[in-house]
């Protein structure tokens, strides 16, 4: 070997040094998904290579030092505010918007390598080796930039050597060709033949892949071998090698018949994967490639191949698939875990609030209230942390599934409102809910995920807001970038916007990991576990949306998101198409919130009535008056509460005592409840009132009420209050539940009913006294020792059969809450399925509900 060959084979074994190390870095990298918040930025600072997290449109969200040194720009200069595509030489672009593109297709693609030319800040070129990979669940990046110039620069020396070799090679093979020709002519002559052979010998000895001759047939040998194949099989000599049998060289008999007769079939074979084994027994991986050479009767004579040792890429390709494997298991194990919280916690907690309860109806001193006030809440609180917990571990697991059904979006949106609204307007917060009039309300869709999203993000908005209002607003689809509408579906924009504390810039990528609020001051001054957000951008993904945020501090936030629903087959008719109309009513809405009026002027000019607005008491009496001299009195006047200056009542007062204007029919909107004093309102004259946000149903029922319109009697009530159950029937009930707390409980719910309750410790205890008593219903709780519920629930069921008995009803009581265990339970023969901690209102409803079907 040449010194030329000498220093390219260095060259090429520093190259190979510097791309292992690389790959060590990035498995390095690999291992932080679990480290802490801190350890995970002192990694990320001092990992040693310039390091960003990039977001979908290539804006930076995250660099470190190394990156700032790199590129020439401070940190407050790239974080958030440039793209680092632009720190890419044109020519490379491609490659990284193709792999954007690849990474919205495949969000769970491998990390990918680039080598790339990046420009710094003073227009400098370096070659860079960049390393992309996906932040699993996330639409996130993280890359890092390893400057490999001086490296670059070596791999083109020996790019120079390495054409000169291939200019050696060709001259050699021009050489060798030459000698062919001359063998061809000159065959007899023995001198001319040694010295192509030598020439080839030569040629072959000097390349790093093995290349061999061997003999056909089953005991086939070794003819010819140039020393790289004796290396890769790690022989000491050639003439060792020699002396193996080929089949010495397969790891598997089989393997090598197989390749032999694809070899006879088709006479060439390229790039065939063979597991071989070395001297000492080490099984490695060889890429081949063999040509079978004929003797004049058409038999094989010999073959002629080469072999590359590829073990360490199969190496890497097996502990990919381990550590994939390992990954499934590792997050099944989550699941599995997670579900087991949920029973254990869920079963102590239902004794716990429903002792609360039951505690909180029997007689106590204010300061006791208190107490039962705090720890009911406090349960709750824990619930809703288990809940969101269990939601993020189906959504991340691919385990969560929409339902598909029929809704009334503008029932659902005004009554999440409703909700909310107590809440915002114990803080003295407005919150409007605006659904524009060309909005379709009739859909097919997930209504109860849709309800979490709204809950979470106006909850959200309430937590974060001291003053103002906060307005949900569901339009068709605007902007029309983002708009998607066919004969089936419609994408709907939903809008909530508050005046509250608002979110920095930067951190507004942030809010959506899991965990994660602006500050930790944010935690303990407003609480929250930091997923609703997180839950809801997922949630939003799988109905086809996005989710986006615009805030600017001290000024407020717009949340804002997409969602797609089909249309029902047949739509219903709007409210402003009902039977009785509301034409010509003139009517004087007085508000201080100027959205509060606009969206009472939309609904009302709907129903078609004459509108006018005040801001304030003072304008409204003036226009009323100002109406009633014009000859169009006024006839109906809705009037806010709470106004500065003269409130609602103030207004009503003033219109009472004046002979001109005393004749105007007065709604009042109010934010609290206990502002319905029905005596007050006699009082001023108010005929009726209507709690914000108002709902248009309820405001059409009131009005059609207040003003004599013809009907009103007939229609539903202002307000939907729960029905109230008649009085209960005897029931024989069998409740199966092995633990003694909730037994107690249980029938501390049922005592004050006519209820002949039998218990069961297990369910082989239930099973028996089943089928020696008669029962109207069975409580089943599902998780007992000896036997559980799924299999007693089986043996009760096949009972029935067996005697061609009516199936009795049976209700499953558990603490495990994923839809799948809901199936189980119904698979196994239930009617029912309660989640635990149970209420006392859904467990006598429930009851209720199967026993008149008995």
């Amino acid at each position: 070997m040449n010194d030329e060959d000498k220093t390219r084979e260095q060259l090429l074994s520093e190259l190979r040094e510097l791309r292992r190390k690389a790959a060590e870095r990035e498995a390095g990298e690999g291992g932080l998904t679990g480290a802490s918040e801190a350890e995970y930025r002192t990694i990320f600072e001092n990992t040693g290579c310039a390091t960003i997290i990039g977001g979908e449109d290539f804006t930076i969200s995250l660099a470190n030092a190394e990156f700032e040194k790199l590129s020439g720009y401070g940190r407050g200069e790239l974080e958030g505010r440039r793209s680092w595509i632009g720190f890419i030489e044109k020519n490379d672009e491609k490659k990284m918007r193709r792999y954007s593109a690849l990474r919205i297709l495949d969000p769970d693609a491998a990390p990918r390598n680039y080598e790339i030319r990046f420009q710094n800040r003073a227009g400098q070129l370096r070659d860079i080796f960049m390393t992309v990979a996906i932040i699993p669940g996330t639409t996130k990046s993280v890359l890092s930039f390893m400057d490999i110039s001086e490296r670059k620069q070596a791999e083109r020396e020996v790019y120079k050597l390495n054409e000169q070799l291939r200019e050696r090679i060709a001259e050699r093979t021009r050489q060798l060709k030459a000698i062919n020709e001359i063998l061809k002519k000159l065959s007899e002559r023995e001198a001319a033949l040694q010295e192509s052979e030598e020439r080839y010998r030569t040629l072959v000895e000097n390349v790093n892949i093995g290349v061999y001759r061997v003999t056909a047939g089953q005991q086939g040998r070794f003819v010819q071998v140039n020393p790289a194949i004796v290396k890769i099989f790690g022989y000491d000599s050639m003439s060792d090698f020699m002396e193996l049998p080929v089949s010495q060289a397969y790891q598997d008999p089989e393997e090598m018949r197989r390749f032999g007769r694809k070899i006879r079939q088709c006479g060439f074979v390229k790039d065939e994967e063979l597991q071989l084994r070395k001297k000492d027994g080490t099984p490695i991986w060889a890429s081949a490639t063999a040509k079978a050479l004929y003797d004049a009767d058409g038999r094989v004579k010999w073959v002629d191949g080469v072999i590359e040792d590829i073990t360490e890429r199969k190496n890497a390709e097996e502990a990919l698939r381990k550590a994939k494997e390992e990954a499934e298991a590792a997050n099944r194990a989550k699941s599995d875990f997670l579900a087991s919280m949920s029973h254990e916690i869920r079963t102590p907690m239902h004794a716990i609030l429903g002792m609360a309860e039951l505690l909180s109806e029997t007689p106590l001193t204010p300061e006791q209230e208190k107490y039962v006030e705090v720890f009911q809440n406090a349960g709750e609180n824990l619930l809703n942390v288990i809940n969101d917990i269990l939601d993020l571990s189906k959504v991340e697991a691919g385990h969560l599934e929409l339902e598909y059904e029929e809704f009334d979006l503008a029932e659902l949106v005004e009554k999440t409102g409703e909700v909310l609204a107590i809440r915002a307007h114990d803080k003295g917060i407005e919150l409007i809910c605006h659904i524009l009039p060309d909005v379709p309300v009739n859909l097919i869709g997930d209504p109860i995920r849709l309800r979490q999203i709204l809950i979470n993000l106006i909850g959200n908005a309430v937590k974060f807001t001291e003053r103002g209002e906060i307005l949900v607003e569901v339009s068709r689809g605007e902007p029309e970038a983002y708009r998607q509408e066919d004969g089936d579906n419609t994408e709907l924009l939903f809008r909530i916007s508050d005046t509250g504390i608002g979110i920095p810039k930067e951190k507004i990528d942030l809010i959506f990991e899991k965990f994660t609020q602006v500050d930790s001051s944010t935690t303990r001054k407003y609480g929250g576990t930091g997923l609703g957000l997180s839950i809801s951008k997922r949630l939003i993904e799988l109905m086809g949306g996005r989710i986006w945020i615009e805030s600017e501090m001290g000024r407020g936030t717009r949340v804002s998101f997409t969602a797609t629903f089909g249309f029902q087959e047949e739509q219903k008719k709007p409210a402003e198409k009902l039977e009785v109309e509301i034409k010509g009513l003139r009517t004087l809405i007085v508000d201080d919130n100027a959205t509060n009026r606009m969206i009472l002027r939309e609904i009302l000019a709907g129903w078609g009535a004459l509108t006018a607005e005040a801001e304030d008491g003072e304008s409204g009496i003036a226009e009323l008056k100002r109406a009633g001299k014009s000859g169009t009195p006024v006839d109906l006047l809705l009037i806010d509460y709470r106004m500065p200056l003269l409130d609602g009542f103030d207004v009503a007062k003033r219109v009472k005592e004046d002979p001109e204007i005393k004749d105007a029919t007065i709604v009042m909107l109010t934010s609290d409840l206990g502002r319905g004093d029905p005596k007050r309102f006699h009082e001023l004259g108010i005929a009726a009132y209507l709690t914000k946000p108002v709902k248009r149903a309820d405001l059409k029922n009131v009005i059609l009420a207040a003003v004599g319109k013809s009907k009103a009697a007939s229609r539903k009530p202002a307000a939907s209050l729960p029905t109230v159950p008649g009085e209960p029937r005897a029931l024989r009930i069998l409740l199966a539940e092995d633990s003694d707390d909730n037994r107690l409980l249980l029938l501390s719910y049922l005592k004050k009913c006519p209820y002949q309750v039998d218990i069961a410790e297990n369910g082989a205890v239930a099973v028996k006294k089943f089928r020696e008593g008669t029962y109207d219903l069975v409580l089943m709780d599902i998780q007992m020792p000896v036997m559980d519920g799924y299999t007693a629930t089986r043996e009760i069921r096949a009972w029935e059969r067996e005697h061609r008995l009516k199936e009795t009803p049976i209700i499953a009581l558990t603490a495990y809450a994923y839809k799948e265990d809901r199936q189980k339970s119904l698979e196994a023969g239930c009617n029912g399925h309660l989640v635990k901690p149970v209420k006392k209102a859904g467990l006598l409803e429930a009851i209720a509900e199967y026993a008149a079907s008995r």
